[in-house]
């Protein structure tokens, strides 16, 4: 196998003349720094795959000095069989095996002598174990070339972000900042990838909050639900705040536009007092509420409402992973009902991520962010609404009726994202932060 130095100034030009001479499936051996920079010794694949093995001892040249076939003999008994070299023993012993037992059989019965096809049965048999042996082997040894080459081909990823790093730190820097506001790994090296160089600190802060506002789509303070008019259905998982944030809609059209342009329904029968805390609401607005627990009670009201400007309907809380989604979700699409998903700003940005996916399947007309007031970080939340494109209406603050909603500014949003930060027990070390900034540029996650 020949062997092959490259050495350059850098990491990054050292690989980059290693793969314009040997290929991208080039196998690096080693690397090390010298007073001349980076020296890396690799061998092409083709090199590799072509290693011929070791003449025997008996194919040793007559000319050889005693101590030199003395030496020779030492290195083949320390030798380790290559992978070849151990489906030929492998095989072999099957086959010693098969021939030592195969006239076993005649002694099952005393005083009989075994049938041909017995002998032949057994012998079919061991050969085709021996043959599963050796393919088995040959798998192994295949995916044992399999995980070096990703692996060598993971640490050259790591090996240019960490150069990358170290000729701009402010990618480190911007890094760790948006994944401790909340933000995914992912989303993190995807802005840090795009970021300008030459930019000062406070520079690449306005950069990288005016990429996070672009991305954010906000619905217009004239184009929201209560302006719209229409029938909206407010949806989400138990504990997210649907019913209050019911009222505190319906308490913004009743002052704008009076009690008899809203129409309130509630299809929650299942939790305990549920009909009750809105009707309570609807009595101080004025509104009376009405219950729909099928397709058909559902249209019937929406027929008697039909003049309404504005019908909200309260539905019950299930689970993204509940069979029930899909059923309620068939139903309001049937009736022609919009849906406006409720997303928990305190919940994990895995689980946020795994209700959009389930509540989204029939498409959304938005989404209303609560309990805003108590989230640490709102990174999580407004990087799942910018993966699914999710247009944002409202943000939820507390309980107050119906002080506490807001349309949604993209300011305010990514300012509080960006201030936001973990307390000392939840922040990650510099050698962690460049450990996981490397992992994720090979894996993605």
């Amino acid at each position: 196998m020949k062997l092959k130095k490259f050495t350059a100034p850098t990491t990054r030009e050292a690989l980059q003349k290693l793969r314009a001479e040997l290929g991208e499936d080039a196998i690096i051996l080693s690397t090390k720094q010298t007073a001349a920079g980076t020296e890396v010794l690799a061998a092409s694949s083709e090199d590799l795959d072509t290693v011929t093995e070791k003449p025997a001892a008996s194919s040793a040249p007559v000319s050889w000095t005693k101590t030199e076939r003395t030496q020779f003999a030492a290195q083949e008994a320390t030798r380790q069989p290559t992978p070849a070299e151990k489906i030929a023993q492998q095989v072999a012993a099957q086959r010693d095996v098969l021939i030592n037992r195969a006239p076993a059989v005649t002694h099952q019965i005393p005083g009989a002598m075994p049938a041909p096809d017995m002998i032949s049965d057994v012998a079919k048999r061991r050969s085709q174990a021996a043959s599963d042996a050796m393919v088995n082997e040959q798998n192994a040894v295949l995916e044992e070339i399999k995980q070096m080459r990703q692996l060598l081909k993971d640490q050259m990823t790591m090996i240019t972000w960490r150069d990358a790093l170290e000729k701009n730190p402010q990618r480190g820097e911007l890094w760790n900042q948006l994944t401790q506001s909340g933000f995914s790994p992912l989303f993190a090296r995807t802005v840090v990838e795009k970021l300008p160089a030459d930019l000062t600190d406070s520079q690449v802060q306005d950069w990288v909050m005016n990429v996070i506002k672009k991305n954010l789509n906000v619905v217009p303070a004239d184009k929201d639900i209560v302006e719209t008019g229409g029938t909206f259905a407010l949806v989400g998982p138990t504990g997210v705040g649907k019913t209050t944030t019911t009222a505190k809609l319906a308490a913004r059209c009743v002052v704008k536009y009076g009690a008899d342009s809203l129409g309130l329904i509630t299809t929650d029968s299942y939790r305990i007092g549920a009909q009750d805390q809105l009707r309570i609401y609807g009595k101080i607005l004025g509104v009376q509420v009405y219950t729909a627990q099928t397709h058909s009670d559902l249209a019937q009201l929406r027929n008697t409402m039909q003049r309404k400007r504005l019908i909200l309907i309260d539905t019950v809380g299930m689970g993204q992973r509940d069979s029930r989604v899909a059923e309620q979700t068939k139903i309001l699409t049937d009736s022609h009902v919009k849906r406006v998903l409720l997303l928990n700003a305190t919940s994990q940005p895995e689980t946020l991520d795994d209700v959009v996916r389930h509540y989204k399947s029939t498409g959304l007309n938005g989404a209303i962010l609560s309990k805003l007031d108590e989230a640490i970080k709102i990174g999580g939340v407004l990087d799942v609404v910018m993966r699914h494109k999710l247009a944002l209406h409202y943000i939820a603050t507390g309980q107050r009726v119906p002080e506490d909603l807001f349309p949604a500014d993209p300011r305010v949003l990514v300012h509080r994202a960006m201030r936001a930060r973990s307390s000392q027990a939840f922040q990650a070390s510099s050698e962690e932060l460049k450990w996981k900034m490397a992992q994720v540029s090979t894996t993605g996650i």
